[in-house]
């Protein structure tokens, strides 16, 4: 039987997709009235943050933010918010996808995350893993992010343990298209057109990325075997809409495609998805409402190997050929006033996921010997509701609280030897089920026009994922095995903050905040000497270790953040964030070792610097600083990654309303930035100093 790593997408050196296409796609009917551009914001709220959210401290940042930003891609864009960060340092160009979970506040970073992004309603994360390819979600195409910390007690709460991010888009009619080139053979380029006829509103986008990459692995330790982490990733949409009376009724179809290198010859990964989706949202004098229904089938497929310690060989380890992974779900949300002073929402929700993960394994002789199959079937409904009060001005007070009904059902972990077909392992995982109740309360209180107070209490829990139920994976020699006994992870939390506007364009808040989780899943290294391990009989090579997800009983995290801005001049703007979080394992459980380590992937302290100054109405500059201090590999304290201070620069010439050029450069410095350390000591890390020239059109 002979052997096939995941089909690669085609490597183009230049970007001759759909997306690109799309300035043909603009029938006459289609096109734009010359006197007037109209846009077309995707959101189910006339606001972008509710009432009821004010005492949750949300944090916004619009499209005029975003364009600015000297990274390119959504989520290294996002790290200028305090607090936001993926599993690990690397960021979405670099990062496997399963590393591209998002963490808030360092509340227990894991490659699923912990934080629910939603996408005009719809959930983003991964229906297998709970990650996120932020590669799908392009910048051009988003209107503002809302970020919420804190338990999800409202509207899809089972994956907002930590906190939400709302990424709302639009549609405008006419086109506007990105092109833009740089260091490591890098291309990108978005594009989308729009237009509105008898009422109807059509719009088409693209988006487009590839690069060569960059090597993952420190120069010291690098070996032939060692080979630059190249990607490409290919995106379409297409949305109908048109309106209904008070009815404003949305359809969405999706496609995505992405391709990756992991830094060796045999290691690599694929994806392919199509999601849909239908939304619609009333409007009246007392009531609002909106309900989303969706449709999403995704496939994945990586390879993995083992590196000997000269790094001039790999052995294939590992052969996930066919993960895929369905979700379909839907809301309905009702929001009305009940009396002067008091606005309320309610509603209920419900997602179905099924995945699995079908692999080769276990490498002798040239080929595989052995096969895997394991998933199952996870389903989550709940019902939900919001209040705020508002009846003295300045003052508003929140309740909320949501129960939910779970289910894990169909799990199974299959292995059968290939030549014979004997099977050597049939593990079926009985039904799990439970119900489980959150809520929320803050109070938000704008004392004067200097001060403002706020202060919250919050609950939320996690189902673990199909990925950390039933997928194992390896790095190298660093096996992580799954665990279908995972717990649902339970969260606890506490904040208080403050607003400052003492003037003279001076803005200022800062947050505490404590937050006790329950059962939260950590990978848990169990064994770092070769052989055998006797409880889970898996092989450990020479130089790696065995890890197990598995949920530990108590951990605590506490910690400020704070920003401030100053709005120097019309044409000058000062910004600084702040964020200290520590983390500590209170209660390890059976692994007493871990008593009082810090969480893996962690740091105690980092923060950015922002200054944006436009001297020219056609030019703007921007420059931005990021930090953050040492943080450790794992929970068990043993590898360290250094701290990094690294500066990011962007500038751009607007010639008039419909073209403008710009350039980028990161990491200017060539900062070294440690992302990985292995049990063997090599260390993986980030991109060196990368630039980017690009233009933008509109019309």
């Amino acid at each position: 039987m002979k052997q096939h790593p995941p089909t690669r997408l085609p490597r183009r050196r230049f970007l001759s997709i759909a997306g690109f296409a799309l300035t043909a796609l603009a029938p006459p009917a289609l096109a734009a009235d010359a006197t007037q551009v109209a846009e077309i914001v995707v959101t189910g709220r006339r606001e972008g943050v509710p009432a009821y959210e004010r005492a949750y401290g949300p944090s916004v940042m619009d499209a005029a933010t975003l364009a600015t930003a000297p990274q390119r891609r959504l989520d290294e864009a996002l790290r200028a918010v305090p607090g936001f960060s993926l599993f690990r340092r690397s960021g979405s160009r670099t990062a496997n996808p399963t590393a591209q979970g998002v963490s808030l506040r360092g509340i227990g970073p894991n490659g699923a995350g912990r934080t629910l992004v939603l996408v005009d309603g719809v959930p983003a994360n991964d229906p297998f893993g709970g990650w996120v390819y932020w590669s799908r979600l392009p910048t051009a195409a988003v209107d503002n992010v809302v970020l919420t910390r804190g338990g999800g007690a409202g509207p899809w709460g089972n994956a907002a343990l930590a906190g939400t991010i709302r990424i709302e888009t639009k549609q405008r009619d006419g086109l506007d298209l990105e092109l833009a080139g740089g260091s490591n053979g890098t291309w990108m380029g978005q594009s989308s057109v729009g237009g509105s006829a008898d009422g109807w509103h059509l719009g088409l986008s693209g988006s487009a990325f590839r690069t060569d990459g960059v090597k993952l692995v420190e120069p010291s330790r690098r070996g032939p075997i060692d080979i630059k982490a190249d990607s490409d990733a290919y995106a379409v949409d297409g949305t109908l809409s048109t309106q209904l009376g008070s009815v404003t009724a949305t359809a969405k179809l999706s496609g995505f495609k992405e391709s990756r290198g992991n830094g060796t010859p045999y290691t690599n990964n694929s994806t392919d998805a199509t999601e849909a989706s239908l939304r619609l949202v009333g409007t009246g004098e007392k009531i609002d409402w909106e309900a989303v229904a969706y449709w999403r089938d995704w496939s994945f497929a990586s390879t993995f190997s083992g590196v000997n310690a000269a790094r001039t060989a790999e052995t294939p380890s590992l052969h996930q050929y066919d993960v895929p992974a369905t979700a379909k779900g839907g809301i309905l949300q009702v929001a009305f006033s009940p009396a002067d002073g008091h606005q309320t929402d309610i509603g209920a929700d419900i997602r179905e996921t099924e995945g699995k993960t079908r692999e080769l394994m276990t490498y002798s002789a040239g080929r595989y010997t052995r096969m895997r199959d394991a998933g199952g079937s996870q389903s989550v409904a709940g019902l939900f509701f919001e209040h705020a009060w508002t009846g003295i001005q300045g003052l508003t007070v929140s309740a909320g609280g949501r129960l939910d009904a779970w289910r894990n059902s169909d799990g199974r972990r299959i292995e059968s030897d290939i030549a014979s077909g004997t099977l050597l392992r049939n593990d079926r995982y009985a039904k799990r089920d439970g119900t489980v109740a959150n809520g929320r309360a803050g109070i938000d209180w704008q004392a004067s026009d200097l001060l403002g107070l706020r202060v919250a209490a919050y609950t939320g829990f996690r189902l673990p994922t199909l990925n950390e139920l039933y997928r194992p994976f390896r790095v190298g020699n660093d096996i992580t095995e799954a665990n279908p006994g995972l717990q649902p992870e339970r969260m606890r939390g506490v904040e208080a903050g403050l607003r400052l506007s003492p003037g003279a364009g001076i803005t200022a808040n800062a947050t505490l905040f404590h937050v006790r989780l329950k059962n939260a899943v950590d990978n848990v290294v169990i064994q770092t000497s070769p052989g055998t391990n006797a409880e889970l009989g898996i092989f450990v090579p020479a130089g790696g270790s065995l890890a197990q997800r598995r949920g530990l009983p108590r951990v605590e995290v506490q910690g400020l953040e704070a920003e401030i801005a100053w709005q120097a001049a019309p044409s000058l703007r000062f910004g600084a964030a702040y964020l200290f979080s520590d983390s500590e394992i209170t209660d390890p459980g059976t692994m007493a070792a871990l008593r009082g380590n810090r969480l893996g992937q962690a740091p105690r302290h980092s923060g950015t610097v922002d200054v944006t100054w436009t001297p020219r109405p056609e030019l703007t500059l921007r420059a931005q600083v990021r930090a953050a201090g040492k943080q450790f590999e794992d929970s068990r304290n043993l590898g360290t990654l250094d701290g990094f201070i690294v500066g990011d620069l962007y500038a751009a010439w607007r010639v008039d309303q419909q073209l403008e050029f710009y350039a980028t450069a990161e990491n200017v410095t060539g900062e070294r930035v440690e992302t990985g350390r292995r049990s063997d000591g090599l260390t993986n890390i980030g991109p060196e100093r990368q630039w980017l020239a690009g233009v933008r059109v509109r019309l």
